[in-house]
């Protein structure tokens, strides 16, 4: 009896070890595709943000402080030839009457100088009026829709800007919407499905914001400010820009 109940009392002990190994089994496993089914979820999760992202970045709704307008050069739009002498920048802000007046008076001198090759001229949108648009960041919205038209049509840019000009709304006043800076947008040349977002998402209004800043940290307090070779000229007349450009051009 003894010995019976000694071989009984085995078995049951391993019986026992083994409902305990299967049991441990059976908790790794849940473990390990719990695990794994963690590890998909994550997967999945980080694909779909990969994706959205890319969607936003198409769409035009990057975060404005990553977004810089391609087809810069010295930070501006680039008129002329790249290789001349002469290198003029001009800093606007399009709500700025001086600014108009400016573009008015140097236009065709400017236009001559880049087509004979005697000068280069880098545009600098800049906005410091927002405060005379009634709350609408007019400034900075031309700004934007400008490197907007830099970023997708380059060529357009020119005649968008005489556009704005042509059309600059008075100061203290709302400005021109954003619908309105879109149809001048296309009426320059621009593709409407790019330019569109952008001006509608403000895409390139951090960008404009550190323009500006760059611009006063420069020492410049107004608009316009021409500088030709590094030099500013203190009138933006016709007269006092020439004079600037002819002797730069003798050095």
């Amino acid at each position: 009896m003894t010995n019976a109940r000694t071989a009984k009392s085995a078995r049951e002990k391993a019986a026992e070890l083994r409902a305990e190994a299967a049991k441990a089994e059976a908790r790794r496993r849940t473990l390990t595709i719990t695990g794994a089914l963690v590890a998909v979820v994550a997967v999945i999760v980080g694909a779909f943000v990969l994706i959205k992202t890319a969607a936003d970045n198409s769409n035009g709704t990057t975060s404005a402080a990553s977004s810089t307008p391609a087809n810069l050069i010295q930070g501006g739009y680039l008129a002329g030839n790249s290789t001349a002498k002469v290198t003029i920048e001009f800093y606007e802000d399009f709500m700025c009457p001086a600014c108009k007046q400016a573009e008015d008076d140097n236009a065709t001198q400017l236009g001559a100088w880049t087509k004979d090759g005697t000068a280069k001229v880098i545009y600098h949108p800049v906005a410091i009026l927002d405060r005379y648009s009634q709350g609408t960041e007019y400034s900075t919205r031309a700004a934007n829709a400008a490197a907007a038209v830099i970023n997708s049509s380059p060529n357009a840019f020119l005649e968008f800007h005489r556009l704005l000009y042509a059309n600059q709304p008075a100061e203290n006043t709302p400005g021109l919407t954003d619908d309105q800076l879109i149809q001048y947008a296309v009426q320059a040349g621009a593709d409407k499905a790019v330019v569109e977002p952008a001006v509608t998402n403000q895409t390139f209004k951090a960008w404009t914001r550190t323009a500006t800043d760059a611009f006063s940290k420069a020492g410049f307090t107004g608009t316009p400010t021409i500088v030709v070779n590094g030099t500013k000229v203190e009138s933006y007349a016709a007269g006092a820009v020439k004079a600037a450009v002819d002797a730069a051009a003798k050095k």
